[in-house]
């Protein structure tokens, strides 16, 4: 139960990051970067409490990730409201995120189960901490990006827009493989 709790608990953490954003001020911008680590921490928390405390479920193997995608996608959608971003680097972040969800379903229509692949945790890892560095540079610059922090919070979003792509390429191959395999397989029989 709790796991999931924390998991719930991070879908309304992106919501709070919007509004905090577009408070353009420091004190909201510190605030963020608090509620964005306790988003963080939710993350690292709640699979690792439910195979802990042998509570996994088939909801929490369904909400984790939406939790991830909808936190994530609302802080991207924040930057990209406050100037921070281009809409190119949403819309790659946003699109591998819809992707991955509906190979999934596909996986499941083809009777196999797609785990988490490593570079799915890779790509989270580069998000938070870039959404969290992008912030910090903010704060750096007195709320305004211009100039060397305007060019770094672009390179890191840059960044994290990269293996985010990278990761969205990696779960379509192994969707490819697994049903190619599976065809192969099935064709033996």
């Amino acid at each position: 139960m709790l796991p999931n709790l924390l998991s719930l608990a991070r879908i309304f953490c992106g919501p709070v990051v919007m509004v905090l954003i577009a408070q353009a001020s420091i004190t909201a911008l510190v605030l963020t970067i608090v509620v964005m680590l306790l988003a963080e921490i939710s993350d690292l928390l709640d699979g690792h409490l439910a195979r802990k405390l042998d509570v996994a479920s088939a909801f929490g193997k369904i909400v984790d990730p939406m939790a991830d995608s909808l936190y994530r996608a609302l802080v991207f959608l924040a930057f990209l409201d406050a100037g921070w971003m281009p809409v190119w680097m949403v819309a790659v972040i946003i699109s591998r995120d819809i992707l991955v969800s509906y190979l999934r379903i596909f996986s499941e229509q083809h009777g196999i189960t797609m785990g988490a692949r490593q570079s799915g945790k890779i790509k989270a890892v580069f998000q938070g901490v870039v959404q969290i560095g992008a912030v910090v540079l903010v704060i750096a610059a007195g709320g305004v990006l211009t100039g060397i922090h305007e060019t770094l919070v672009y390179s890191l979003l840059l960044i994290a827009t990269v293996v985010t792509a990278w990761s969205g390429i990696d779960y379509t191959m192994g969707f490819l493989r697994s049903v190619s395999l599976r065809d192969v397989v099935a064709n033996r029989g």
